[in-house]
């Protein structure tokens, strides 16, 4: 019998060894894929949008924000301490940081004008943004609308703010590996089209990065680009709208080697607008693009695909409704990251919600 009852808690003892192995054997797997465990985002699955991360795998799904606003936009300092992101908690999008060891929440800035956009600069210094600029219209009896919008940098207390741009709107800033460019996309430069910019962080040494490729498409640029970690490629989305389509794509910043990563997507049946491509980040390996992919209207998911083009994007996270503003995860997060019984009460919650709503 006492024989009996030792091989029982030998063989218990040997599988729950082997979960474990398991467990960090598939964490490891999901790390070196993408040079990240978790990946952080924004969904509205219970209401508002707040902030999410998840494990690459899928699984251990953790709240950062609770609040009955709307959070977007999201971008971590290089050590995963902060998380800066934009919210409308105060009536209008400002940009806000988040100390994940101590839950403080700040502005970034005291301006009045909107803001959105941010990225934190790889040295840790600075935070890029975008914000509305002075040129505005009249629209009839719903008032004055902004038609411009420039790129500022502040430090990460908020001063020694600077306007980097002075002309078209211009958003979606990316900083280059080394701290010492930013890349954007601009809407209308003068005459010229539609296309992505670098300049030098004071705003000077501007230049455009194009193709004949791109030339030839007709495409125009869309929302954010995206730096890649070796400092040689942007990856941007880009609407081509004689075909009616949409794809992720890639660029050296140079402005040569421009290729196609999607197939495309058409037009939607109604005809109102493209599904859309959107918000590339690059994994932290450079092996790997994230993006977020409305098919139909009502619902965006975030995909993946391999940078370099060698097969179709494959879904990331797809908790439901709209999933947006990827953000790869720093592995100085993980030592302040959330409670085992936390991840598995939100898990709960977020079921609830998910069961009620079938």
């Amino acid at each position: 019998m006492k024989s009996a009852m030792t091989d029982k808690r030998v063989y218990l003892a040997f599988g729950v060894a082997l979960v474990l192995v398991h467990t960090l054997l598939l964490n490891n797997v999901c790390a070196q894929t993408y040079g990240a465990q978790y990946i952080s985002y924004v969904s509205n699955t219970t209401g508002d949008y707040n902030i999410y991360l998840q494990h690459t795998n899928g699984e251990n799904l953790r709240l950062l924000t609770n609040h009955p606003t709307d959070e977007k936009d999201l971008t971590w300092s290089p050590d995963g301490r902060f998380l800066a992101y934009t919210s409308n908690q105060d009536g209008t999008y400002k940009i806000y940081v988040l100390d994940t060891r101590t839950g403080e929440h700040r502005r970034l800035t005291d301006r009045h004008e909107r803001e959105w956009t941010p990225a934190w600069s790889p040295d840790g210094k600075w935070i890029a943004f975008a914000t509305d600029g002075d040129e505005e219209i009249q629209l009839g009896e719903w008032g004055k609308f902004k038609i411009t919008s420039d790129i500022y940098k502040a430090d990460v207390n908020g001063g020694h703010l600077v306007r980097l741009t002075d002309q078209g709107k211009n958003v979606g800033p990316s900083w280059s590996p080394d701290s010492q460019w930013i890349a954007f996309v601009s809407y209308h430069r003068g005459d010229e089209r539609i296309g992505i910019y670098v300049m030098d962080t004071d705003g000077r040494r501007l230049r455009r990065i194009n193709d004949k490729k791109v030339q030839a498409l007709n495409g125009m640029a869309q929302g954010e680009c995206a730096w890649s970690p070796d400092g040689e490629q942007i990856a941007f989305s880009m609407a081509v709208p004689r075909e009616d389509r949409m794809h992720l794509c890639v660029i050296d910043i140079d402005g040569k080697n421009f290729r196609q990563l999607t197939q495309g997507l058409l037009r939607n049946k109604a005809g109102a607008r493209f599904p859309e491509i959107r918000q590339p980040v690059w994994s932290p390996n450079g092996k790997w693009i994230a993006y977020v992919l409305e098919q139909a209207p009502g619902n965006t998911d975030i995909y993946v695909i391999d940078a370099m083009g060698n097969g179709r994007g494959k879904p990331l996270v797809k908790v439901g409704g709209h999933d947006l503003s990827p953000a790869w995860v720093p592995e100085g997060f993980l030592s302040v990251s959330p409670s085992s019984e936390k991840q598995t009460t939100l898990w709960g919650k977020l079921k609830q919600v998910e069961d009620a709503s079938k």
